[in-house]
């Protein structure tokens, strides 16, 4: 429930007195306030490292109270009022407004700040965000460009399909790839437009194997895939993070629409798999959809220790240990421009 103190802050900065429409952000600072991080208030920040065009940009804080009497904390400070984009405000920060915040009292507030950043950016740019004041909250944001309106990627020639990259929004978290087209461009041709089209949306990781690669890419209610694609295998090998068309046995053109991401190294998939693109970031998304089958092996170890009898070999007991639980899915597939912008080493 948000405080008294708070309610008529919060609704100034998220919609705007005597308006529904977003807020768009302020030229500027006006004024100087008091310093976010103070004593007795501990911080913590959830921010996005890739902001795309056209999509959310979610972030959240978590304002705890951890002295031994009440903090007077600003209302803004639960506002985009308490954001900065490269060290400048998303949003005026007025000096009215505060209440306590009593000992070991927790506030978390969550905003979508891309209409916010959208306006404070005069052209795509990379961008640091931060809480204001709190600089173990700052992370350097990549700037993702939507594609152009209506593009046929089956048309492009393999000198253009290098404009384009894809982030798949997933249960583990966003992951973002790089495409190959140099190597398989009719492999990369069928992903973007599969993409695009939203194709992949609630798509499952139906097979995954740790320590091999996690599988996914049949549709959400059974619609075949648009088209074969014929084997491009080529030199690049199935390292960690590799994307590969997935196919039917030993018929080397039967690839479609489902594909897997290399989980650890593979080698005996070398050039005879079409590989087509590697994840730049969220290899932790791909850690964690490979969590929920480790689990599923525990358990059925943990049922042989207790003298049950189960057949490893049996296809239905391979099938539930491969099949994640809880189901992991791809929840979005955006095709964007592509960047050279890659995170920075820590």
């Amino acid at each position: 429930m948000i405080a008294a103190w708070l309610a008529p802050a919060l609704a100034a900065a998220l919609i705007g007195p005597g308006s529904s429409e977003p807020p768009v952000a302020a030229p500027a600072p006006a004024r100087s306030a008091a310093p976010i991080a103070q004593r007795g208030v501990e911080l913590s920040a959830t921010i996005p490292s890739l902001f795309i065009e056209n999509e959310p940009f979610v972030v959240s804080l978590e304002v705890t109270a951890t002295g031994d009497s009440a903090v007077d904390l600003p209302a803004w400070m639960l506002t985009p009022a308490a954001w900065s984009a490269s060290r400048k405000a998303l949003q005026r920060r007025p000096k009215k407004a505060s209440g306590p915040l009593q000992p070991g009292q927790v506030l978390t507030v969550t905003l979508d700040l891309a209409p916010l950043i959208q306006e404070r950016f005069s052209k795509p740019t990379d961008f640091s965000l931060a809480v204001e004041g709190a600089k173990d909250t700052k992370q350097d944001v990549i700037w993702l460009g939507a594609p152009e309106a209506d593009v046929d990627y089956s048309t492009l020639s393999g000198k253009l399909l290098e404009d384009y990259q894809v982030v798949l929004f997933t249960s583990g978290g966003p992951i973002w790839v790089e495409l190959w087209p140099d190597v398989a461009p009719n492999h990369v041709r069928n992903f973007l437009d599969l993409c695009a089209s939203g194709f992949y949306e609630g798509s499952a990781f139906h097979r995954v194997i740790p320590g091999f690669m996690a599988q996914a890419g049949r549709s959400k209610d059974g619609t075949p895939a648009p088209r074969k694609v014929q084997a491009e295998f080529n030199s690049r090998r199935h390292v960690a993070g590799v994307l590969s068309a997935a196919r039917l046995g030993t018929d080397m053109d039967s690839a479609e629409s489902e594909f897997f991401i290399v989980h650890r190294t593979s080698p005996h998939l070398d050039q005879t798999y079409s590989a087509f693109g590697q994840v730049l970031t969220g290899m932790e998304a791909v850690e964690a959809i490979v969590d929920t089958v480790e689990k599923n092996e525990a358990f059925l170890e943990k049922l042989k220790k207790g003298g049950a009898r189960i057949d490893d070999r049996n296809p239905q007991v391979a099938m539930a240990l491969h099949d994640p639980s809880p189901a992991q899915t791809i929840r979005k597939a955006v095709v964007v421009r592509a960047t050279k912008s890659r995170p920075k080493k820590k």
